[in-house]
């Protein structure tokens, strides 16, 4: 990782953005990927997950996007809806100076609320494949525009049987100048379909497992003594964040049960669950106001966790897969974690595959203490309860940068061009101030960049929109 952020060819608008989120150093799948994809080549990458491919596609992508854009150019395919919402977020965080914006579009979501969202400016798409060919089938994404189409986990989207929809998808883009491609790992089948997509593609590989800094602990255990052996963990390592992985979502449901009948503070998620409430629940995981999440394998990979301790896995992975993407949940930005495996008496031929697949015998299984079970249950006590009392406060990424809400939009005949007239009649807001303009039915979102957010919120609170009188205000979110 030779190269600094601040040292490479990008818009003083990424790197700022790049800059706010706390990156310095290149990974080196960015220093690889970035030079070919300015250059345009067509790619099939593999990385490590936590090796930073998400930044190392989107800043290239990003670099060659302008605002002035109609239709999005940038289509981005991902295996789940969790990693299309993830993938979003982050091209929404790195093109706020830029005023670039992303709408993610998956299933489980009303249809119609998509296509309003996509009726505001924007400039990529990131979705699953039912959903984006459903958009396309019914013209509501125009793929005449799409130049550059991104496929990120290529591996999974193939276990989760999409081939057929992604082929169909870019058999409907005619325009497309430039394709990458990204997976765990380059399989022949992989192999095959990137082929398939564009035959003239480069390989770049990097940051494999054996190089990130994560610890693996297996243990032989009987069946009945995993829960004990989970309270021994918790309680004797006393981890700030972790991911307990299960089969199936009733042992989801119950083991975040049994956790808070021990008061101890645990969210879940799993794929019988209200979409709404799975983002809630990874939200406040992510923001740290809630130490443990028990989950399935649906957030096992594409999601992008910073200092995660522990990932532990209580029942041990059905999809051999899932033993490398599990893993892959700690350690992420090649920080130290650790991946910690129950292994029953129910689990050999699970293991033999996962050995088969990784390449190496898992080695000697261990023993588990659960001396802690009996003697450190008090001393967790005081740590949850510190834990509580310094839940961090939310990171402010863009700090400079503040949202407004105004009580108005389409319905009212409000349209981005009138709050832009508005604003610049504000002494002191300048047009660089104005940053990305959301106006929906009943209400509007409008960024104010550089500081100027409270001259903003007074100059429009003083002022009529289009001859009408609104309420404007800081958004809650």
């Amino acid at each position: 990782m030779s190269k600094e952020f601040k040292n490479i060819n990008l818009d003083s608008e990424i790197l700022k953005a790049v800059e706010s989120l706390g990156f310095k150093e290149l990974t080196e799948i960015q220093e690889k990927v970035g030079p070919l994809a300015l250059a345009g080549e067509n790619i099939l990458g593999s990385s490590s997950t936590g090796s930073g491919k998400t930044l190392a596609f989107l800043m290239p992508i990003m670099e060659r996007t302008r605002w002035e854009e109609a239709k999005a150019s940038t289509l981005i395919l991902a295996p789940s809806r969790e990693l299309a919402l993830q993938i979003k977020n982050e091209y929404d965080t790195l093109g706020r100076y830029k005023k670039l914006s992303c709408v993610a579009v998956f299933g489980k979501q009303p249809f119609q609320e998509q296509v309003k969202e996509m009726k505001n400016r924007h400039q990529a798409i990131s979705g699953t494949p039912g959903r984006v060919l459903d958009h396309i089938k019914r013209g509501t994404i125009y793929t005449d525009a799409i130049q550059y189409l991104v496929i990120d986990e290529v591996d999974e989207l193939l276990d989760r049987g999409f081939t057929d929809e992604v082929m169909d998808i870019v058999r409907h883009l005619k325009h497309v100048r430039q394709t990458m491609m990204f997976s765990a790992t380059i399989t022949e089948n992989v192999r095959d379909l990137a082929m398939k997509i564009t035959p003239d593609f480069k390989i770049v590989e990097a940051a494999k497992d054996d190089e990130l800094n994560i610890e693996e602990v297996h243990y032989q255990l009987d069946v009945k003594d995993k829960w004990k052996a989970l309270l021994s963990t918790i309680y004797g390592r006393k981890p700030k964040s972790m991911i307990i992985f299960v089969n199936t979502k009733d042992e989801c449901d119950r083991i975040q049960q049994k956790l808070g009948d021990a008061n101890i503070d645990a969210l879940k998620i799993h794929g019988g669950m209200m979409q709404e409430d799975r983002l809630k629940a990874m939200e406040r995981f992510k923001n740290k106001e809630i130490p443990y999440l028990v989950a399935t394998d649906v957030a096992s990979r594409g999601i992008d966790i910073s200092d995660l301790d522990i990932s532990l896995s209580y029942d041990f992975p059905v999809e051999k897969e899932s033993y490398v993407h599990r893993k892959g949940r700690t350690g992420r930005n090649f920080k130290e974690g650790l991946a910690i495996y129950f292994i029953t008496e129910y689990d050999a031929r699970k293991v033999s595959e996962v050995e088969g697949y990784i390449g190496h015998s898992l080695g000697a299984l261990k023993t588990i203490d659960y001396g802690p079970f009996k003697n450190e249950k008090d001393a967790f006590r005081e740590f949850q309860k510190n834990l509580r009392r310094n839940r961090p406060s939310k990171v402010i990424t863009h700090s400079d940068i503040t949202k407004l809400y105004i009580n108005a939009g389409k319905k009212k005949k409000i349209r981005p061009i009138d709050i832009v007239g508005t604003l610049n009649a504000i002494e002191g807001i300048e047009p660089e101030d104005i940053g990305i303009i959301k106006v929906m039915d009943m209400v509007s979102y409008i960024d104010i960049m550089n500081g100027k957010g409270e001259l903003a919120l007074k100059g429009l609170s003083e002022r009529k929109i289009k001859g009408k009188s609104v309420r404007v205000e800081k958004a809650k979110k």
